[in-house]
């Protein structure tokens, strides 16, 4: 694969060895630098909220010193990636809203926050996830960090453009072990003549995809069950499962909460979100 000139963004908040060995993995895979990003900046800015000199000068000596924590980790791993700190006072949204402008990939470890900071726009890795440029990969901190071995999976669920998503899903498959689980979830009480269909159409969007990545060995899965809960389940052994970004919709988002941002929340293993534009690393 060659090199791109598009570094890997990956925003990190305290204590995310996970989030960055990925994003140091994937800047290998793609031949790219990789930058380190922090924000030292209020998550939102409630009216009249007065910060002082002091707080500013307090939240940069600790966004410095977690930039340090990242470098010390970084330099422990064996990489010849070239690294470039950045800390910022900017808000983590913005930040990370300008960074992925120019970035191959973004990762950013899961949301755990509580309700009333999500309120306030604490819920980055959800907001990114659907407003970034490139693609998100979304990488939950895991406390027994065992390895996974279940290949690369990718959701086609129907509801969102597959050429982008398939493209980053059958990159990551080359690049790897070379086994790509293409997953589609058939809704319950999914009648045969119905099943057929989905087979079809499923087949009929990985036409192409498999002669122009010939080494990726794919296998099919259509499971009866709802297909957040699928997406969730292959977590518990993929090493990424793939998703695409959601279309926008008239109805308000809370009734029409899409697949990626419903499966980032519980997921078990890196979880990529990929536009449909998308054209590869």
């Amino acid at each position: 694969m060659k090199a791109t000139s598009k570094p890997v963004v990956v925003g990190i908040g305290d204590k995310q060895p996970t989030a960055l060995r990925f994003a140091l993995i994937e800047a290998r895979r793609t031949g790219a630098g990789l930058r380190v990003v922090h924000s030292a900046g209020f998550v939102a800015e409630a009216p009249g909220f007065y910060v002082g000199a002091g707080i500013v000068e307090d939240f940069r000596e600790a966004g410095q010193k977690v930039l340090d924590d990242a470098k010390h980790f970084i330099d422990q791993e064996v990489s010849s990636v070239p690294v470039t700190y950045v800390l910022t006072t900017t808000t983590p949204t913005l930040a990370l809203e300008a960074e992925a402008g120019d970035a191959s990939t973004l990762v950013i470890g899961a949301d755990d926050v509580a309700w009333p900071d999500r309120l306030l726009g604490g819920a980055i890795a959800s907001h990114m996830s659907t407003h970034a440029r490139c693609p998100v990969v979304v990488v939950p901190e895991r406390t027994y960090p065992t390895p996974l071995s279940g290949g690369v999976v990718i959701a086609l669920d129907g509801d969102t453009s597959a050429s982008g998503p398939l493209r980053f899903a059958f990159e990551h498959a080359s690049a790897g072990d070379n086994l790509l689980h293409v997953l589609h979830a058939m809704p319950p009480g999914t009648v045969r003549k119905d099943a057929e269909a989905f087979r079809a159409n499923v087949a009929e969007v990985l036409a192409g995809w498999t002669d122009s990545f010939p080494d990726v060995r794919v296998l099919l899965n259509f499971p009866i069950d709802d297909a957040d809960e699928a997406c969730v389940r292959a977590t518990e052994h993929a090493e990424l499962v793939v998703v695409g970004r959601p279309r926008p919709h008239s109805m308000p988002f809370a009734l029409a909460r899409p697949l990626a941002t419903r499966v980032i929340k519980r997921a078990h293993c890196p979880v990529a979100v990929v536009p449909a534009d998308f054209g590869g690393a």
